[in-house]
């Protein structure tokens, strides 16, 4: 029997060891090679294209040229953040399946694979915990102080009081709103819930039933901004939640509730986020996202005193990129051995 081609396509966050795991689809039929990708050898070139394929489209990255060259007979391309662009699958004869090792596919060309039967497949939760952990020490950091505190040790003063300090309280006190209740949102309901803290969930892509099914407090949108704290986004970026937030919410929410948005930048309307941070009507707010990244160093967010700012940091961690290759060696030892893969996206 002939065996199934599987080319490997690693770069400077899915590494050649990490891919290593992968070289184990030998055991069900397949014939694996691999190839690194230099043009993203390093995380800053990956944090880089990611930027770039999320503000202008796949079209505006590069294809990655050796690549073109090794591709042809391959029936399976696994890719972190490698481009399979139209002319990646038009060179292809026998491809299949794609395998893109991130939560997102922006890199991936989907209608094109979609019009020539090829299924792609991701790793949807690959940074769920990491997400989830770093939201929850957002919120704890930003009601606390604990990186206000942080910079003015550094800048020698004994900072005691803060913009915040009438409405300093215990989690277990707090109502926590969780907007989206998907592998990252429902994730952060998990990690809240030793605090003590009430947890409403509002999902705009799921029912009340549904969100009720789940076993959550499921509540409108309205209720859970006027009720809630904290307040934070778990929703991926796309048409349908372009400026989702904005100043009608920011309206809604209680004057000493923060907010906390560890997703995109592009969820929520930055103007309207500065405005009610500069006025003061609402308590606070951590933020990891930005429209334009690196921060200008003439950026409004660096003159507030009740922000906690973060570099796009939330899904950093050694094992999101483990869990990549994890997820994919899944999916794809169920294709081999005829099994329906879970994670694919067309």
């Amino acid at each position: 029997m002939e065996k199934t081609k599987i080319l490997l396509v690693s770069d400077g966050g899915v590494t050649p060891d990490l891919m290593q795991k992968l070289f184990e689809l030998e055991q069900y039929g397949a014939e694996v090679t691999m190839v690194k990708d230099m043009d993203v050898h390093s995380i800053d070139l990956i944090t880089d294209r990611m930027h770039l394929l999320e503000c202008e489209g796949i079209q505006a990255a590069p294809t990655f040229r050796p690549l073109l060259d090794v591709c042809q007979d391959k029936d399976i391309i696994c890719v972190h953040i490698t481009s399979i662009n139209r002319e990646v699958i038009d060179a292809c004869r026998n491809l299949k399946v794609v395998a893109c090792m991130r939560g997102g596919i922006e890199n991936v060309d989907l209608p094109a694979l979609t019009e020539r039967g090829i299924k792609c497949i991701n790793s949807p939760w690959r940074s769920a915990h990491a997400v989830a952990d770093f939201t929850v020490g957002m919120m704890i950091a930003e009601s606390k102080n604990i990186a206000r505190s942080h910079k003015a040790i550094f800048e020698g003063k004994w900072r005691k009081v803060y913009t915040n300090q009438t409405y300093i309280h215990d989690m277990r006190t707090r109502t926590a709103g969780v907007i989206g209740c998907g592998h990252i949102g429902s994730r952060v309901i998990e990690r809240l819930v030793p605090f003590g803290c009430r947890i409403l969930v509002y999902d705009p892509f799921k029912s009340l039933e549904e969100v009720k099914r789940l076993g959550y407090d499921a509540v409108t949108l309205e209720e859970l901004l006027r009720e809630s704290d904290f307040v934070t986004l778990h929703l991926r970026y796309s048409e349908k939640t372009d400026k989702f937030f904005g100043s009608k919410e920011f309206a809604q929410m209680k004057p000493t509730a923060y907010f906390i948005n560890i997703a995109r930048a592009g969820i929520v309307d930055t103007d309207a986020l500065l405005h009610a941070l500069e006025t003061k009507s609402i308590g606070g707010a951590a933020i990891d996202v930005f429209d334009v990244e690196p921060l200008p160093s003439d950026s409004p967010f660096l003159k507030l005193d009740n922000v906690t700012l973060t570099a796009h940091l939330a899904g950093t961690s050694s094992d999101t990129m483990r869990n990549s290759v994890e997820i994919a060696f899944d999916d794809l030892k169920n294709y081999l051995q005829g099994k329906p893969m879970l994670n694919v996206c067309n």
